[in-house]
């Protein structure tokens, strides 16, 4: 409705996992992560993932990315995501593109994270870079990013906020491109960086950026507005050392 997902709810208790950037189809992806977090979801309780993009690594124009990946063709990460993203019955996983997710969009005209979407009905494509959602009365927006790290973690989503008009403003705004996490909290929005889920690759280690794997848990209780009035958000950080769950 008016370019907003809505979710049916009348809880006045939410809780929700944020991810973004698993990279899949990248040599250096994480599905040992991703198996684990699924499974930690079904413990909580978790009805809803919101994943900010880069959910492929894609295929770049840069000559060497080929070697980084264990798909090559549009095809075959297509089906690779299709076959391997965790399933659950009771989880429904909202995402967006980014990046990574895009160059199949400028090479061939194909949104593949859409595609994607198409053969899985716990996944619900929501648009490419950015994408609003409401969960009940909550207002949330995915936003994916561009561009490099700035001087200060907050310094870019501070500006981003600036942008937003007033009535579109979000309680959460969950953003993801630069493989770091952080939060903060501007006037009524709390603002969550959610990193990545990958391990670092030759292209990162060469330009000296850092992948750092982790996730929001979030617990939050709402009131009939759909208000926050209590925010309980937990980052859980992940290493290099496989994650041992049961799929």
């Amino acid at each position: 409705t008016d370019d907003v997902y809505e979710i049916p709810s009348n809880t006045d208790n939410l809780k929700l996992c944020l991810i973004s950037d698993t990279h899949l189809c990248s040599r250096y992806d994480r599905l040992d992560i991703l198996n684990y977090i699924y499974e930690e979801a079904e413990k909580r309780g978790i009805k809803h993932v919101l994943h900010s993009g880069d959910f492929t690594d894609g295929r770049s124009t840069r000559p060497e990315h080929i070697y980084e990946l264990k798909e090559t063709s549009y095809d075959g990460q297509v089906d690779y995501c299709v076959e391997k993203y965790p399933r659950s019955s009771s989880i429904k996983t909202y995402a967006i593109q980014g990046n990574h997710d895009d160059w199949w969009y400028k090479s061939n005209g194909s949104e593949i994270v859409k595609s994607i979407a198409k053969q899985r009905d716990d996944i619900i494509y929501l648009g490419s870079g950015y994408a609003d959602l409401k969960i009940g009365k909550l207002r949330i927006r995915l936003f994916h990013g561009k561009g490099g790290s700035a001087y200060a973690r907050s310094y870019k989503i501070q500006k981003y906020l600036d942008g937003i008009p007033q009535e579109e403003m979000p309680q959460i705004l969950q953003t993801g491109h630069i493989h770091q996490a952080f939060y903060m909290k501007q006037d009524d929005t709390h603002c969550f960086q959610t990193s990545c889920l990958e391990d670092e690759t030759p292209y990162c280690r060469s330009q000296g950026l850092a992948n750092d794997k982790s996730i929001w848990w979030l617990d939050m209780d709402i009131d009939s507005k759909g208000n926050i009035v209590n925010m309980r958000q937990e980052l859980q950080g992940f290493g290099k050392k496989l994650v041992r769950c049961k799929k």
